[in-house]
């Protein structure tokens, strides 16, 4: 039995770096186990909390599209559930998947601000060392992005950024002294536009004196809360904590080892991890309260119809074509029209509107453009004016189309492929195949063109019968179908689009196999439980005969259209049963005579679905379960863990899940573990240790409210890798300007080359310091990553970027890819450049060459940018620099001998504007007759240029 697999989203190869720290509330549930702190809040409880209180809002203030009334008063006092939502709104047929996904997305995205190394170690990200001005800069730059990126129906971007700003606007009542002075509601001026936040203890001021390791008991200065000045704790060694400054605290924090010791954050109820323990609750409150703020905020600035989609609250899902354009397609193509138009006219302002219409034309040699909208009516105009074009190469740009398809349709989606030609771009298959778990979709092919015969149709010459071995491939590892059928037939079939692109729908049994040898009957086995309705079975590919036996022992063989199970449609080679209701609740028996290719495919409607993915657990400062964002990969020597979200279980609905099943290809048990559930909201997690090798479906199974069996299965198949490949970009993209980004490579197997591919689409151009890469065992290999968008690139619109990495040693493929978002060109950074002025200078430079090496010179200079500096190097010198926060502005001190007087720093902004401020110290020209006598220079003036340079430097 054939059942299916996988999916996962953020990444993998940023473990071989824990833990150095991370610094806010702990990051999901899991952090509640590993810290034994059972009452603590995360980021994922305030988060959560936070958006299902303004849906319910949402869906209050919404015409009810069932003429009931929605009382806020059955809620008061209930744990809000994103089911029990949408079912009081829609009605208890409704699925929540779509709402779940994007809830998921804007968790997992919040979350691993704790665990990435691109953010987790940045303390404006996190409003530590100060950072308060500079934090909330930031807060107001992801602002702007989230509502270009929502505008311009870049949902998943806007979902990812959505949640990086609430993980910082959350950390700011937790590493604050904002609740010690005595507040106890959201800060006002907080990614308030127009607003700012300058009430900032400097550098020079002490914020907190001495505590023990344990408890910290009024440890911030009573002058500092007296007068209203803010203070946050620093972390680690990087930046250095200066005399008399708070630190973080817990025992992960090295700073607590300089004055003043102990620490100030709220992240927990744990002693061992929060010196302000006594405070979380408090902390975890106000957060939520800001996180809502903000999130009414934003529904008022977007606008209901984007906020709905933003939060997944529509269909969640696309109708996504890829078409063969070639001269014999014309059949085909009118197919989809008279399906399109169909789903168009019955689903129009409904719930079960497409939320996206895409279509990907392909043939030989081109693929694409892609077109989509979410409109309808612009939809059907584009596909009536698709017309079958000239041509007849037999192997055509497939792979191409389908992987453009599958980056630009929503997760979740069902792709459908509409050719006669096998492809030419085969290479591609392993990137397609982790696309299709990453982005959880099916493909499914419907071929007019039959793989037994080798002539082929009159434009084709004798071809092999194996030529469509890839696409059945791959609609098997993505729970899809592959039907052949012909020119007469495809309209008919095609009706299968219908059926599968319903909200509720779900793959129940799938199995796709290759009979060899001689014809003979085969068997199949599924199960139905009582939460099913509207069940449909297909059997299709080179099948004689087959019957389907019911749990009461009733049988129905295809020949009997109409029977004592439901009805049968046949096909040419096709053939549906769409059975009775209500639905026969036990084990279902499918037999066919067969040789060769064969599908048996059961799906129907139902509200219990899942969710899942692969996480590994965290140690640390911020323990927790870190999601992959690829297929589960082996040799890292970290136990791997299940985390499985289901959907369809509400307060009224006690449906549970207790077991999840790997199975193998051919249907054989690898493992069977045991769900923990985790906060009785449809949320549990299994321990898998070690995962298994090759490829598996993952299946649970549990028992309804009546404790009848349930069961159910994911579509896609997981494999499992041994490399994992990432792109970093922590600047925006501007149009017209050079980007920088880096890729990771990580290879836990053995030591292989890799070939890397890059492509970008939306107009840009993209080249990389790496085209080859030798990648040792547990070894990580870094490039960097040009990237160029044209001028008139509209902002709010995003560029798609992709990384491919093809092993020559195991046929493996690591693939990534990343949408940017465009943002406009910064013209007030342009206006208001970065500053640098010098606020003291000592030195005691003789002058004399020999002494140069044991005398030094330091310059303290303070630096301003309209939205923060990122980061500070040295270009020239030989001395070294640090920085720190000072109020609303950054603090740099430089060191070096006198030897060498002068120096470059560069300051690169978090837009990636790098300036240049050069310091130097006026050396004394020593005097030829009595060089000894020379006095100590002290306080002398330093030379000082700042020259202004436009670009985004490599990071």
């Amino acid at each position: 039995m054939a059942h299916p697999l996988a999916w996962i989203p953020p990444l993998l190869w940023v473990l071989a770096l824990l833990p150095q720290g991370t610094h806010s509330f702990f990051p999901n549930f899991w952090s509640k186990v590993m810290s034994f702190s059972w009452s603590s809040k995360t980021h994922q409880d305030i988060t959560e909390e936070a958006i299902l209180n303004v849906t319910l809002e949402l869906l209050l203030d919404m015409p009810h599209p069932l003429g009931k009334t929605l009382k806020k008063e059955e809620f008061v006092g209930r744990t809000l559930v994103p089911d029990d939502l949408l079912w009081a709104y829609r009605g208890a047929k409704a699925s929540a998947k779509p709402f779940r996904a994007a809830l998921m997305e804007i968790v997992s995205a919040n979350a691993a601000m704790d665990f990435l190394s691109s953010t987790r170690n940045d303390p404006a990200l996190h409003f530590d060392s100060e950072n308060i001005w500079t934090a909330n800069q930031l807060l107001l730059l992801t602002r702007k992005e989230i509502l270009q990126a929502a505008r311009t129906e870049s949902y998943e971007v806007a979902r990812e950024r959505l949640g990086r700003l609430l993980h910082s606007l959350q950390d700011f009542y937790s590493h604050s002294n904002w609740i010690e002075m005595g507040y106890r509601k959201a800060h006002p001026d907080l990614v308030t536009v127009g607003r700012d936040i300058s009430s900032i203890a400097d550098a020079q001021e002490h914020t907190c004196s001495d505590c023990s390791e344990w408890a910290c008991w009024d440890n911030i200065l009573p002058s500092l809360n007296k007068r209203r000045l803010l203070t946050t704790g620093y972390y680690g060694t990087h930046p250095k904590k200066p005399l008399g400054k708070c630190s973080h605290g817990g025992h992960f924090d090295d700073s607590t080892k300089e004055s003043a010791r102990g620490g100030i954050n709220k992240d927990s109820e744990s002693k061992i991890f929060s010196p302000h323990n006594y405070l979380h609750a408090e902390a975890a409150r106000i957060a939520r309260e800001a996180s809502v703020k903000f999130l009414r905020e934003l529904r008022a600035h977007l606008g209901d119809k984007h906020f709905i989609r933003l939060l997944g609250l529509g269909s969640g899902s696309g109708l996504s074509f890829v078409i063969d354009t070639t001269g014999s397609m014309g059949e085909e193509i009118t197919a989809a029209k008279l399906q399109t138009r169909s789903i168009i006219d019955q689903r129009r302002n409904t719930p079960e509107e497409p939320d996206f219409y895409i279509l990907v034309p392909f043939h030989d040699p081109a693929f694409g453009p892609v077109y989509k909208t979410r409109d309808p009516d612009v939809f059907w105009d584009i596909l009536s004016n698709l017309t079958a074009l000239g041509g007849g190469d037999e192997p055509e740009m497939s792979l191409s189309a389908i992987q453009l398809a599958l980056l630009n349709t929503p997760p979740h989606s069902e792709i459908f492929v509409f050719t006669d030609a096998s492809s030419k771009d085969v290479e591609l298959a392993n990137s397609v195949e982790s696309l299709i778990q990453e982005r959880k979709s099916k493909v499914s092919f419907l071929i007019t063109e039959d793989p037994s015969r080798t002539p082929g149709r009159g434009r084709r010459e004798a071809l092999p019968p194996d030529r469509f071995d890839l696409y059945i491939s791959l609609a098997q590892k993505s729970g899809g179908e592959i039907i052949f059928t012909t020119n007469h037939d495809i309209r008919e079939v095609s009706s299968i689009i219908q059926d599968s692109t319903n909200s509720g729908m779900i793959t129940l049994f799938h199995v796709q196999k290759k009979e060899p040898g001689h014809r003979k009957w085969r068997a199949y086995h599924f199960y139905l439980d009582s939460l099913l309705e509207k069940v449909k079975i297909h059997i299709h590919g080179d099948v004689d005969d087959f019957q389907i036996i019911g749990p009461t022992g009733r049988r129905q063989g295809r020949s009997m259209t109409e029977g004592p199970l439901g009805v049968i449609q046949n096909v040419g080679r096709f053939s549906k049963m769409s059975l009775k209701s209500p639905i026969h609740v036990g084990h279902w028996k499918v037999e066919i005579l067969t040789q060769g290719v064969h599908t048996v495919h059961v799906q129907g409607e139902s509200t219990l679905d899942f969710l899942h993915y692969f996480a590994v657990s965290v140690n640390g400062s911020h323990p927790g379960l870190f999601q992959l964002s690829s297929q589960p990969v082996t040799g890292t020597g970290l136990d791997t863990r299940l985390v499985v979200m289901a959907t369809g279980v509400t307060l009224e609905n006690p449906a549970r899940l207790d077991r999840v099943t790997l199975a193998g290809p051919n249907g054989k048990v690898l493992d069977s573990l045991v769900l923990q559930d985790t906060n009785h909201t449809g949320l549990y997690v299994a321990e898998l240790g070690k995962v298994p090798s090759g490829a598996f479906s993952i299946l649970v199974s549990g028992r309804d409210g009546e404790n009848r069996s349930l069961l159910r299965s994911s579509p896609q198949v997981s494999t499992v890798v041994e490399s994992t490949l990432e792109i970093i970009s922590s600047t925006p993209l501007i149009p017209g300007f050079q980007h920088s980004a880096l890729f990771r490579l990580t290879n836990y197997g053995l030591p292989t080359d890799f070939t890397l591919t890059l492509n970008c689409e939306q107009a840009c151009t993209v080249n990389s310091s790496h085209s080859r890469a030798f990648v040792g065992r547990n070894e990580t290999v870094m490039g960097e990553i040009s990237l160029l968008v044209s001028q008139d690139t509209k902002p709010g619109s995003t560029a798609l970027l992709t990384v491919r990495a093809d092993s020559a040693d195991t046929a493996q493929t690591a693939f990534a890819f990343l949408q940017l978002l465009v943002t406009e060109n910064p013209k007030h950074v342009r206006m208001s450049p970065t500053t640098c002025s010098v606020i003291s200078l000592e030195h005691n430079c003789s002058g004399l060459p020999s002494f140069c090496g044991h005398e030094l010179w330091t310059v303290a200079a303070r630096v301003w940018d309209t939205v923060g500096v990122r980061d500070m190097q040295v270009a020239s010198g030989t001395g070294t620099v640090s920085y720190s926060s000072d109020g609303i502005k950054e603090r740099a001190v430089y060191t070096a001998d006198c030897c060498s007087p002068e120096t470059d720093l560069v300051f690169t902004n978090r837009l990636g504007v790098a300036s240049l401020c050069r310091l130097g110290v006026a050396v004394p020209a020593p005097a030829s007759s009595s060089i000894g006598d020379l006095p100590l220079t002290r306080w002398t003036l330093p030379t000082l240029l700042l020259i202004m340079f436009w670009g985004v430097l490599k990071t």
